[in-house]
């Protein structure tokens, strides 16, 4: 529903626009000063067109995660709309805990949005993921909430926007190692090299050797990331087959530990391997 037609609105017809309370909106003003730019004490309340998109974009910022004092600074200083990392982490963090994965989907994409793939990734998926970890001794009860994040972080990156890669751009393909199944931060590196135009084939979890040659002779991509997450599936045996061909070979991954396996380079963030990966020209 539109705003009547008119030169203002009152505080319900506003508030009905916005699809929240009177009583939010009192809320608003007693508390951030969010009155319409030329109200005068003493007067009931109108709203012009001004001040009612200001209010929505206020309602929008709230939605995306941050707090309503931040978004009301926000929408009176004119400031770009920035919400700290650790407030984006402490939401999709607190969605998880809750098994909401329609919530942190939902949060997720207005993340990868706001931020860009590597920036989301490292800057607050990674942190989430940390705090929520099953492993290390936690109570196993919490292991679906991980699971849980995790699978509404696949979702979202599946989700991204894949534009056409850009004329000339070699082909990188991705791989887990034979045994390895840990296949998220591959499908993060997946989405931010088709920001950056790159393109790319993912072969996912326990690729084994043999499919991993067969998929580089007829694909001939000029790069090939093995992942492993734990050592004792980053075995080296799909690397020494890969001196066979002209590809590039890097490994990514905990599990490969800080020394090269098999005259491949090593990339140990998202970002590092973007900055070995892609051009400098096209890089994010």
């Amino acid at each position: 529903m539109e705003p009547p037609s008119g030169p203002a609105w009152t505080a319900g017809q506003v508030a009905q626009q916005l699809g929240i309370s009177e009583s939010t909106l009192r809320t608003w003003h007693r508390r951030y000063g969010l009155d319409p730019r030329d109200a005068e004490p003493g007067h009931y309340r109108r709203y012009r067109a001004e001040d009612v998109t200001r209010l929505r974009r206020m309602l929008e910022l709230i939605r995306e995660g941050m707090l309503a004092s931040e978004a009301a600074r926000t929408v009176q200083d004119g400031v770009p709309a920035s919400v700290p990392s650790a407030r984006d982490a402490a939401g999709l963090v607190a969605a998880a805990r809750a098994l909401d994965t329609e919530r942190c989907g939902f949060l997720l994409d207005h993340l990868f949005t706001r931020r860009g793939v590597v920036d989301a990734w490292e800057q607050v998926c990674c942190p989430a993921l940390a705090e929520v970890d099953g492993g290390h001794g936690a109570d196993p009860a919490l292991i679906a909430v991980e699971h849980g994040l995790s699978w509404a972080l696949l979702g979202a990156l599946y989700r991204l926007p894949r534009p056409p890669a850009a004329p000339g751009a070699r082909l990188v393909l991705l791989a887990c190692t034979e045994h390895e199944q840990h296949t998220l931060p591959l499908a993060a590196l997946s989405a931010a090299l088709a920001e950056a135009r790159v393109a790319s084939r993912m072969l996912g979890a326990a690729t084994p050797a043999r499919s991993l040659e067969r998929a580089v002779r007829e694909a001939r991509p000029d790069t090939v990331v093995l992942w492993a997450h734990r050592p004792e599936t980053a075995s080296p045996g799909a690397l020494r087959a890969l001196r066979r061909y002209p590809v590039r070979s890097f490994v990514a991954g905990p599990g490969w530990g800080a020394r090269p396996a098999a005259g491949a380079q090593r990339v140990s963030t998202l970002r590092g391997a973007l900055a070995a990966l892609v051009p400098e020209d096209r890089q994010v």
